[in-house]
């Protein structure tokens, strides 16, 4: 199933990366559980909002174009995709 997981890692971090401003700064990480496929995307503090949309209109349009990708190329597998965007913490970007 790592196929799986690094066609999707490949797609988010690329179509990401188009995205952003600070594309050197973004990370993809996809694994696998039991019922789902989650793929967390880590991008710069000031980019969070880009990747997130006017109300989360651009992660939930990634999400649509993986879990396509995934029931194309594996269309027997049940899981869900989990898109999640990680935040520091620390920051002091707020949504809006």
């Amino acid at each position: 199933m790592s196929g799986m997981t690094d066609l999707l890692k490949t797609y988010v971090e690329e179509t990401t990366k188009k995205i952003v401003d600070e594309p050197d700064a973004v990370k993809v990480n996809a694994s696998i559980s039991t019922k789902a496929i989650i793929v967390q995307i880590e991008v710069d503090n000031r980019d969070c909002g880009k990747i997130i949309g006017k109300r989360g209109k651009t992660i939930d349009s990634l999400k649509v174009l993986c879990l396509a990708m995934k029931n194309t190329n594996y269309p027997n597998d049940s899981r869900r995709v989990l898109l999640e965007v990680l935040e520091d913490e620390n920051s002091d970007y707020s949504y809006r």
